[in-house]
């Protein structure tokens, strides 16, 4: 993975990061407004305690969800740090075909994988046309299409086994005597060709005449 594309990991954990502090800041006006401020604007005691069950409520229900997703911040942590220590993906190649999700909501399939269209990917992607998709499999996410990266990414769907189907591919440079060659990334297509050895038909040796 390029420096551009371990920025998508990234942004990804701050995303949920900044959703869970949110939430926690708003339990906190809740809170202070519940405590402090009804009680001086309200003066009606059952419009005051209907309020505050009200706020309570509120409360309640955005507490839950602020600790719901602070959970959810250690798992995308965990997510996003095997994919920056792995530091590879999924290259999956193929032809790009429209395909129906949910309902009405029209999907992209490129192989084994369908991505929810992006407004990023407006104009990369072409019915029948050969497309290039670069996914993280463990962030169930395309962050490349065609070699061009995508800023915010797609949601894709992919079978659990498309890192066991994926071959090495992308060789860097030529592997020295007893090396294996080294990847970048590992991509799922049609198997590479491998170049057939053929051996040099040599002249056959005349054998030494018989001896008494």
């Amino acid at each position: 993975m390029t420096d551009v594309e371990r920025q998508f990991p990234i942004g990804v954990y701050k995303g949920v990061q900044k959703a869970a502090r949110g939430f926690a800041v708003v339990c906190l006006v809740l809170f202070i407004l519940n405590t402090f401020v009804l009680s001086t604007i309200i003066t009606d005691p059952i419009t005051l305690d209907t309020m505050s069950i009200m706020m309570s409520v509120f409360m309640g229900v955005f507490g839950l969800i602020a600790i719901a997703m602070a959970v959810n911040t250690f798992v995308v942590r965990k997510k996003v740090t095997d994919a920056m220590t792995s530091g590879s993906a999924v290259e999956v190649v193929g032809p790009a075909y429209r395909s129906s999700a949910a309902g009405k909501v029209q999907a992209w399939t490129v192989g084994p994988i369908s991505m929810m269209p992006t407004r990023e990917m407006l104009g990369l992607l072409q019915e029948g046309m050969p497309t290039r998709v670069l996914c993280v499999p463990s962030l169930k996410a395309a962050i490349a299409v065609n070699n061009v990266g995508l800023r915010n990414g797609a949601r894709v769907m992919l079978p659990p086994n498309l890192e066991a189907m994926a071959m090495p591919m992308g060789m860097v440079g030529y592997p020295t005597a007893g090396q294996a060659p080294s990847a970048p990334f590992a991509a799922y297509g049609p198997p590479a060709t491998q170049a057939q050895s053929f051996q040099a038909e040599g002249t056959e040796e005349i054998p030494p005449p018989p001896t008494d």
